[in-house]
């Protein structure tokens, strides 16, 4: 979630509320966040010296309003540059194309694409071959029947990094 507050700190500089609120509006299909975690994020961003805030007075009632410092958005570049693992594949695909505009160069881009492409395979290809080795098994009928729906979860796990490869591929098609 750090990450992703960076992210949103690059496009201005906003109050808790205001991340909240850029969460729920632009964010909520790819990543959760309460308002806990949101503040425990902006906490540990703070301490790690990747954001700083600023004081107002406005109605009578403090606000702090958070900006990114250049140490957070190296940071940040890092994290987008990195290559992705794949714990939490889908979410970190989705929320470094949210913030692709955000990198200037075209390789730079279809790098960051590529290794995308590339995991994702990789996780299709390995789930493929499961789903071929389970499906190859000798079982009993109660055996068959109670595994049949956790073998169409797995096909749906095929299905969906399928569509994403191509979703990808369509992706680095238009930054071309």
């Amino acid at each position: 979630m750090e990450y992703i507050v960076l992210g949103i700190l690059l496009y201005k500089d906003m109050t808790i509320y205001e991340l909240n609120t850029a969460f729920k509006k632009g964010l909520f299909l790819i990543y959760s966040a309460s308002y806990g975690s949101l503040q425990n994020a902006v906490k540990k961003l703070l301490k790690k010296d990747y954001i700083f805030f600023r004081e107002t007075v406005e109605n009578g009632r403090n606000k702090k309003i958070y900006q990114i410092n250049a140490i957070g958005e190296k940071c940040f570049y890092d994290w987008m540059s990195a290559e992705i693992t794949e714990n939490k594949l889908e979410t970190t695909i989705l929320s470094k194309i949210y913030f692709l505009g955000f990198i200037k160069e075209k390789e730079d881009k279809l790098k960051i694409i590529d290794d995308m492409i590339q995991k994702t395979e990789e996780v299709r290809d390995g789930l493929s071959a499961y789903y071929k080795q389970i499906t190859a098994l000798e079982l009993s009928d109660k055996e068959r029947e109670i595994g049949k729906y956790q073998i169409k979860t797995l096909d749906y796990g095929v299905m969906s990094h399928e569509v994403a490869v191509e979703w990808l591929y369509k992706l680095r098609d238009e930054i071309i």
